[in-house]
């Protein structure tokens, strides 16, 4: 009697299943459209499979006291259902290996998704050794209803219900990870397509009320996110990992975007500090969303440091590049400037006549001009940035257009200037008149006082060592040396750079000054010992081409056709350090015999 009673039950759950997809699937054949049929099928296979799984604690709470406990109720309801369900969602996606998985579109994708994750998770909590058991049941089984009575028929056997339980948990979770892998190929296909349209795109200009300029990249970017991200959470669990797997995946491809597009958005003065402001609000919304997340969603501690350590990675890049973009306006500052006074700077006129700096004059009213434009565009922070990169810029500018002087000097006698004193004198009146602008900043920017100072310091250092090589001071050239070669940090460098300096207002002593740092070279380099990553560190995307005063003057050293007493090899270890192609046959002007230079006493 328990036996028949048993197997009637049993066939009656199975049943009930069925019935529940045979009216699905006559529902869907209904359909006229062969697309919109298969695409309601499956959406009703999952709807019928959620309903069938969610009454697994129905059967338990209500069901299952109404029959002795050793009958087992609630086990065989689990286990029909796990069956009829299996079965019906493995047909839906063309077999256990998910053939037909490409052919299901996102949302779908996402429905088969949540739909085993909460089968996992309410198999499990029913039946907890179901979470940590390997299942001796064949793949090829699947198809064929287990059987899950002993062999008197009038009891459930629970090893073999139990193993049943797992082997199909552990084959759906299987199906779980191929169709999150197919998911997640289609996130970032969409993701790829539709961040290219948005930054391809011509976005809106804007200038709030106090001046601020910005664009609506931002609200273009995340308002798509947003809907890529809302369209994943409405479909998948709050606790799901392929929802923190997603989002992690949306926000590399983020990333990898905005490392490729950067540069494009920086155009003149007002793209450069709009795309600040951009870059900076999006920094800022990253942070929002990942908030919204983390406050709607269970997730796990490892899920929230998964999520957390890519959005980190995402938030690093839009702040780096909201610097890079406030930095990047000296580019265009230092046009205008260049164009005014590079022609005249260091000759005649600025020696002779210009007695009150006024070409140092023209390049800080120049900035003082867009000193107003700057304060006006970008936000106080970023404006500190951009000032940082103003007093190198300038350091840099000034030490060019003395080196590019060295290079058109051509006589090995005579000083290049009509009066080394005075020349030397207005170089320290241009260094103070650039000083002392930055110096006025300070105030509004208290932190501006050590970039000054760590700037500067290399114009007062060649401005003694010019004025030691033109015998007007009697300080030991050594001590000057060595603190220039702590600013440059390459040794070659600092040989081609000292001797320029003598070239200019003492050439008859190059050759010695160039004896004096070879002789210097075993401290110099223990102070400072070789280091190859400042040159890579200089073609990182972070650095902003035109401030590190070492690659203006490799590149110019690199580029030089002057002729130097210089010991054949050290343009080749630029050329080496700094990743430029080796010059052709007659550009290396190294190794000269010295016969143009006169010989050292």
């Amino acid at each position: 009697m328990r036996a028949a009673a048993l197997a009637q039950i049993y066939q009656d759950f199975e049943l009930r299943g069925l019935e529940v997809f045979r009216g699905v699937h006559m529902q869907a054949a209904d359909t006229a459209d062969e697309d919109q049929g298969l695409n309601a099928q499956f959406t009703a296979v999952l709807r019928a499979a959620t309903e069938l799984v969610a009454e697994i604690e129905l059967v338990k709470s209500d069901i299952s006291p109404c029959f002795p406990p050793h009958w087992a109720i609630e086990v065989l309801w689990s286990a029909c259902v796990a069956h009829v369900c299996s079965n019906q969602i493995i047909q839906q996606i063309g077999g256990p290996d998910g053939h037909a998985l490409p052919d299901l579109t996102v949302t779908q994708l996402l429905d088969l998704v949540a739909w085993v994750e909460f089968f996992r998770e309410t198999v499990e909590e029913m039946f907890p050794a179901v979470a940590t058991m390997h299942a001796t049941q064949k793949a090829a089984d699947f198809e064929k209803k287990p059987d899950l009575f002993a062999s008197s028929g009038k009891e459930v056997d629970m090893d073999t219900a139990t193993d049943n339980l797992a082997w199909v948990n552990n084959m759906l979770w299987e199906v779980h990870r191929l169709a999150q892998e197919e998911f997640l190929v289609r996130t970032r296909t969409q993701s790829e397509e539709w961040l290219q349209n948005v930054y391809n795109a011509d976005h809106s200009k804007n200038q709030s009320a106090d001046g601020k300029l910005t664009t609506s990249l931002c609200e273009d970017v995340f308002s798509l996110a947003a809907v890529q991200v809302t369209t994943i959470r409405e479909r998948l669990s709050k606790e799901s990992e392929a929802l923190v797997m997603a989002v992690c995946l949306i926000f590399s491809m983020m990333r990898s975007k905005q490392i490729h597009a950067r540069d494009g958005f920086l155009q003149d003065l007002e793209t450069c500090c709009a795309a600040s402001n951009d870059f900076t609000r999006m920094s800022e919304k990253v942070e929002e969303v990942v908030q919204e997340l983390s406050d709607e969603c269970e997730f796990t501690e490892q899920d929230v440091a998964t999520l957390e350590a890519s959005s980190g990675e995402l938030l690093a890049v839009y702040s780096a590049d909201a610097v890079y973009a406030a930095q990047s306006v000296h580019i265009y500052i230092f046009e205008p400037i260049r164009e005014a006074i590079v022609e005249e700077l260091f000759g005649p006129e600025w020696e002779e006549n210009l007695t009150h700096n006024e070409l140092a004059l023209t390049l800080t009213r120049t900035l003082e001009d867009f000193m107003g434009d700057l304060e006006q565009f970008i936000d106080d922070f970023m404006l500190k940035k951009a000032v940082d990169s103003l007093v190198s810029s300038s350091v840099v500018f000034y030490v060019k257009c003395l080196l590019e002087t060295a290079e058109k000097h051509r006589s090995n006698k005579e000083s290049f200037f009509i009066s080394n004193h005075k020349a030397l004198e207005r170089i320290s009146g241009d260094i103070k008149v650039m000083r002392q602008y930055f110096d006025g900043l300070v105030e509004d920017l208290p932190a501006l006082r050590k970039v000054i100072e760590k700037e500067f310091e290399i114009l007062t250092t060649m401005l003694e060592l010019m004025s030691i090589a033109a015998e007007i001071t009697d300080s030991d050239a050594s001590d000057f040396i060595l603190v220039m070669h702590k600013k440059i940090q390459d040794i070659d460098i600092t040989k081609h750079a000292v001797g320029d300096l003598w070239h200019l207002v003492n050439p008859t002593q190059e050759r010695a000054v160039w004896e004096l740092v070879e002789s210097m070279e075993d401290t110099l380099l223990a102070v400072v010992p070789p280091d190859a990553s400042l040159a890579q560190q200089a073609m990182d995307r972070s650095q902003v081409p035109g401030l590190r005063l070492d690659e203006m003057m490799a590149m110019h050293y690199i580029d030089s056709k002057r002729r130097r007493p210089v010991k054949p090899g050290a343009v080749e270890r630029m050329r080496k350090m700094w990743g430029q192609e080796v010059a052709g046959e007659g550009e290396d002007q190294e190794g000269v015999d010295g016969e143009e230079y006169a010989a050292s006493p």
